[in-house]
């Protein structure tokens, strides 16, 4: 059972979260945590456990923060990139997927291992499949999250993304998958 909604502001308050970043660890807008913290809208079960979920994290053992941990290199693809060109990038540099911008340098998708081999079995001829834009097969792009965002708080993200990136001052920083949460665990960053 969950504690009252009233809990929620004052949890935040005492962990000296602004509604803005509190907002942004929970994927809504300042204005909806004011709504709910004002009583003036009565949010889903769900949300309200994502917020509770978030608070406790940060009563957690501190493990570091997202900025520690992330890859500082980003590569990414556009949308009108070929998906045999995400494939050639993957394979040079191991990697699992990859985050999309438009041309207008916004992250509007990403592209993995995982979706190309699904749109294979969907296709006849697998060739045909390499020459299309990434924009026909991309997924959704990956969640943002400040540099200081608590680790724990990014794990779970990771459950439902397969990667995350982290953001200074609206700019993307690095990216962090949850290789790199392994990486973290036989690392001197948690001794």
């Amino acid at each position: 059972m969950l504690p009252p909604i009233e809990e929620i502001k004052k949890r935040r308050v005492k962990l000296g979260l602004s509604q803005r970043k509190f907002a942004s660890y929970i994927g809504v807008s300042q204005s909806t945590v004011t709504k709910i913290e004002n009583r003036k809208l009565s949010p889903s079960y769900e949300l309200v456990r994502k917020a509770y979920e978030i608070l406790d994290s940060f009563g957690s053992p501190q493990i570091g923060l997202a900025g520690d941990i992330a890859m500082k290199r980003v590569v990414s693809l556009e949308e009108s990139d070929l998906i045999s060109r995400a494939v050639q990038i993957m394979q040079q540099h191991g990697f699992k997927q990859i985050p999309v911008r438009d041309k207008n340098n916004h992250w509007v998708g990403s592209i993995s291992e995982r979706n190309i081999s699904n749109r294979l079995l969907r296709v006849t001829n697998p060739k045909l499949l390499l020459s299309r834009p990434i924009l026909d097969v991309m997924d959704e792009a990956f969640p943002m999250l400040a540099e200081d965002t608590p680790i724990s708080v990014l794990i779970p993200l990771l459950q439902h993304f397969q990667a995350v990136l982290t953001a200074k001052k609206g700019q993307v920083t690095g990216i962090i998958t949850n290789a790199d949460l392994v990486k973290m665990i036989s690392s001197e960053k948690m001794r």
